[in-house]
């Protein structure tokens, strides 16, 4: 019996896909997730979310948020913002983090700092998640 696995932003529901595993980076490690899972909630962290579908692996950017398991074999993801690796602008995620790396150098104010430090771990979780996308492309042509 496989997943159904349903990632939700508050703008939209990103994806919603019969899946035979979740691979997703809590905040304190990573973990998979398979069919008849305990239930489980976890928080996540900025990173990618691999998935896999009829033998293909599959990638998605997400900015945090939760994970939760349910006993239905049901992977709800509820995160702030999220991108399928086949949305991801490579060219504008390349901007994101070179002017999120400027910023950080400026900032001296710890807030300001900090808030550099999450553009750019969000611009670094997006070309991670396109940048696996291609190798997998590359690998399967």
């Amino acid at each position: 019996m496989p997943l159904l696995l349903k990632i939700i932003t508050p703008e939209r529901v990103v994806l919603e896909k019969t899946v035979d595993e979740v691979t997703a980076k809590a905040v304190d490690g990573e973990f998979a997730v398979l069919p008849h899972h305990e239930p489980l909630i976890s928080a996540l962290g900025i990173d990618v979310l691999r998935y896999k579908a009829d033998g293909q692996e599959s990638f998605v950017s997400i900015i945090g948020g939760l994970l939760e398991v349910n006993s239905d074999n049901e992977v709800v993801v509820l995160s702030d913002a999220a991108e399928l690796d086949t949305e991801i602008d490579v060219a504008r995620a390349h901007q994101s983090k070179e002017r999120a790396e400027a910023e950080k150098m400026q900032k001296t104010d710890k807030l300001d700092v900090q808030l550099s430090e999450m553009a750019l771990s969000r611009a670094v979780a997006r070309l991670r998640a396109a940048e696996l996308s291609n190798r997998r492309r590359t690998k399967h042509s």
